[in-house]
């Protein structure tokens, strides 16, 4: 399958192959989850420190996702993509590749979410 790749998230997306990296630039504007707004659950004591608890969760809304485009996949963070799961063209950086202080430098895969069906 070749396919036009549109980087909707706001960082670079390097794809790592046998001896190969591709960069994908960012396109403003992201695909976002809208967030819900936090609710205060209290506080805990952390040595000298109270941090406070929060509840959080988001909407089943996602903001800067264009409509479809035939041979077009779009790369967006896992949670948009799993907000939408009937939309095959949404892929999320996968297989993530680190370099030797842990710090994600790149994926060997794009994904797409699971559907109820198992597909």
């Amino acid at each position: 399958m070749v396919a036009e790749v549109v980087n909707l998230t706001p960082h670079v997306v390097r794809l790592v192959g046998s001896g190969v990296v591709v960069e994908i630039p960012p396109t403003a504007p992201a695909a976002r989850l809208v967030l819900l707004p936090d609710r205060v659950d209290g506080a805990v004591q952390v040595g000298p420190l109270l941090v406070p608890l929060k509840r959080t969760a988001a909407s089943p809304q996602v903001s800067g996702v264009p409509d479809r485009r035939a041979g077009v996949l779009l790369i967006v963070a896992r949670a948009v993509a799993e907000a939408l799961p009937a939309r095959d063209d949404l892929v999320y950086p996968h297989d993530t590749v680190r370099d030797e202080h842990c710090v994600v430098v790149g994926c060997r895969s794009l994904a797409r979410p699971m559907i109820a069906d198992g597909d």
